[in-house]
């Protein structure tokens, strides 16, 4: 099973990595890239797994797959150069509009704004072997857009991006993790081949390709834990969880629903 990795930021900035969960220390990110070398696993992108299984590349005998979202500088300054000491690559999501320059997206979370990647950054990483996806065009919420609003931010983002790299972009990621059935078809129409979540999708990494679950790395994630992540069925562990949490939730909600009605029939 192909475990797909999620980051946000890496950041030399200690006391940054201790207050925002998003911001993993530079010296963490690289005892993660220390213990997927130490397990013997390789890092490929999902274009290699979809050239795998047209036939036309071989995997690794253990492959992972490391992603980034949004385009943080210092996925470029930081992270890049520590993932070219390794020899690893990533996939990295970006947005379409490239007038977007800052993380506006995390003021609700009091995360002091940070720069995003130019597009000569963008183009050094795919340069290099990296996976460029569309992270959208403004980084929205899909799932609260209309059609015609969803199909401008998944459609046009790749377009514009395409046209940044000249090749084409085949893989998304969907903000804040939010997704549905109407998003989901809308980004199979727009030509993607497959599509990353964070906390839903099945834990088979290919049971549902326009829904990949994947692990999601915080400024909390030790090489104790990392390696538990690398080395346990995590994915069906973290699937479980949400399936209780989702039953307990509808529970919830019945069990509320039905003690309003009997209130009501009451008064």
């Amino acid at each position: 099973m192909i475990k797909v990795l999620m980051y946000h930021r890496v950041v030399d900035d200690r006391a940054l990595s201790l207050s925002s969960w998003l911001c993993l220390h530079s010296s963490d990110f690289r005892r993660h890239l220390e213990l997927i070398e130490k397990y013997g696993m390789t890092p490929v992108t999902l274009h290699d797994y979809r050239l795998s299984l047209q036939g036309e590349l071989q995997l690794p005998r253990k492959p992972i797959i490391i992603t980034f979202d949004d385009g943080y500088l210092d996925t470029y300054e930081v992270a890049y150069p520590i993932l070219q000491e390794f020899g690893m690559k990533a996939v990295i999501f970006v947005l379409g509009d490239r007038n977007i320059k800052t993380n506006y997206w995390d003021e609700r979370q009091g995360i002091a704004p940070a720069p995003l990647m130019e597009g000569h950054h963008i183009v050094e990483l795919h340069a290099a072997g990296f996976e460029i996806g569309s992270h959208s065009m403004t980084h929205a919420k899909l799932t609260e857009t209309t059609r015609d609003q969803m199909w401008d931010e998944i459609s046009r983002s790749r377009m514009m991006l395409e046209i940044l790299l000249n090749a084409r972009v085949r893989s998304f990621s969907y903000p804040y993790g939010l997704v549905n059935s109407v998003v989901e078809s809308v980004v199979i129409e727009a030509g993607y081949t497959n599509a990353c979540a964070v906390y839903t999708g099945p834990p088979a990494f290919s049971d549902r390709p326009f829904e990949i679950r994947r692990i999601e790395m915080r400024n909390s994630t030790g090489p104790l834990a990392f390696s538990a992540q690398l080395l346990t069925p995590w994915p069906y562990y973290s699937w479980l969880r949400w399936k209780a949490r989702l039953l307990l939730s509808r529970t919830m909600g019945s069990v509320w629903q039905s003690s309003r009605q009997i209130l009501s029939e009451r008064t």
